[in-house]
């Protein structure tokens, strides 16, 4: 096994990441795995293409499949991660998610808001309640989560995926205080459009409900950011690092944004 490249934060140290075999999730992976990490991924997708990626970096990986609505695939799928890393869970990144839909409240169809909800939300919950008994055990652990730039402020159009945002922020802080007797510290990021093929879809709802052009949504959000772009994935990757690494020893319960300055506070 080679060594890992460049800086060595999470050497030896085992990750599991959801939504990892593509999008922002093979990005944080691949993060950790340059810092020495060992990741573990649970996805509905095959991931093998994003554990060729990884393996490049000289760490072990896995996978499982995993729908983190499933609460039968959740319980087995953090059991064959404790497996592989016998118990050794170090960092949870809580990444799968989903988009929802683009419409109205007064349109909002129930089993699209239950979706919403069941994949960010019970999903991220499921998760972490698998994990934070082997995170208990060893007292010691970091847990990050994906929340949004919409978890601080509303959004017309995304009522379930605001909702389910707002409702991240109160699970992390919530986790942190239960889970800071055990020494394990659990954080949230809150991007804003983040690029890559996810946001074009995003733009694309927002341009049919709207009566806009793609072209236009992507202006209208770049010039609400001072920094007038969107970030890019391995910004946020680099900050779901640092939420896991001992640079971030006193900090539990925050939700760091990333939005290029649209979001201060």
């Amino acid at each position: 096994m080679s060594t890992p490249i460049g800086p060595c934060r999470f050497l030896n140290k085992n990750l599991i990441v959801t939504g990892g075999a593509a999008g922002l999730g093979r990005v944080i992976a691949t993060e950790f795995a340059r810092e020495g990490a060992n990741v573990f991924i649970l996805d509905r997708d095959p991931a093998d293409a994003t554990l060729e990626l990884l393996s490049r970096h000289g760490v072990r990986t896995g996978a499982a499949k995993c729908d983190v609505t499933k609460e039968g695939e959740v319980v087995a799928g953090v059991q064959a991660a404790a497996v592989w890393c016998d118990g050794a869970i170090d960092i949870l990144v809580n990444n799968a998610g989903f988009n929802g839909v683009c419409q109205r409240v007064k349109d909002m169809k129930l089993e699209d808001w239950n979706r919403t909800f069941a994949i960010n939300i019970t999903g991220t919950m499921l998760v972490s309640r698998e994990v934070i008994p082997h995170m208990e055990a060893r007292r010691s652990g970091r847990i990050c989560n994906l929340s949004s730039n919409v978890g601080r402020r509303g959004l017309p159009f995304r009522g379930d995926y605001v909702c389910t945002k707002w409702a991240m922020l109160g699970l992390t802080q919530t986790l942190a205080l239960e889970l800071a007797p055990f020494g394990i510290r659990v954080n949230a990021v809150c991007p804003g459009p983040i690029e890559g093929d996810r946001i074009e879809q995003v733009m694309d709802m927002h341009a049919a409900a709207e009566g806009r052009s793609r072209a236009e949504v992507r202006a209208a959000w770049e010039n609400a950011a001072p920094m007038h772009r969107f970030a890019n994935p391995g910004e946020v990757a680099a900050l779901i690092a640092f939420l896991c690494s001992e640079d971030s020893s006193c900090m539990t319960g925050q939700g760091l944004n990333a939005t290029c300055g649209f979001i201060m506070t």
